[in-house]
């Protein structure tokens, strides 16, 4: 029967202490991820909030036969991917994802923001 030597245990400690390090610096560069959301907001107020995951797809939407808005959500992001709105300003901004993003349609006075339940980097902003 083979006992380990001095040098099997400092070999293995060493092992032991890079596999820690290794795994406690995967969590620094992958922290949990905050939940996201989209609030829809019409004329100040919140009509809709949709969630913002991968894999998840939604529409909603705002007025009638005239006077529309889709709001499309797909897999973590968020547009407006149709509305009748004379310049189509809030269709030509795109997907946004990361909070404080906002798609604002002023004709309709749609206001789409991405807000977080984590705390954001900026603290202030300086004028």
């Amino acid at each position: 029967m083979r006992f380990l030597t001095k040098g099997d245990k400092i070999l293995i400690s060493i092992l032991f202490l890079f596999s820690i390090c290794t795994i406690l610096y995967s969590f620094s560069l992958y922290p949990n991820q905050a939940e996201k959301s989209a609030e829809v907001r019409v004329n100040g107020s919140l009509v809709k909030t949709m969630r913002l995951r991968e894999g998840y797809r939604e529409e909603y939407r705002i007025g009638g036969q005239s006077e529309y808005a889709i709001i499309e959500v797909d897999s973590g992001k968020v547009r407006i991917r149709q509305d009748d709105s004379p310049r189509q300003i809030g269709v030509h901004t795109g997907w946004i994802r990361t909070p404080p993003q906002q798609i604002i349609n002023l004709p309709y006075r749609i206001v789409v923001t991405v807000v977080s339940s984590e705390s954001q980097d900026i603290d202030d902003i300086i004028r």
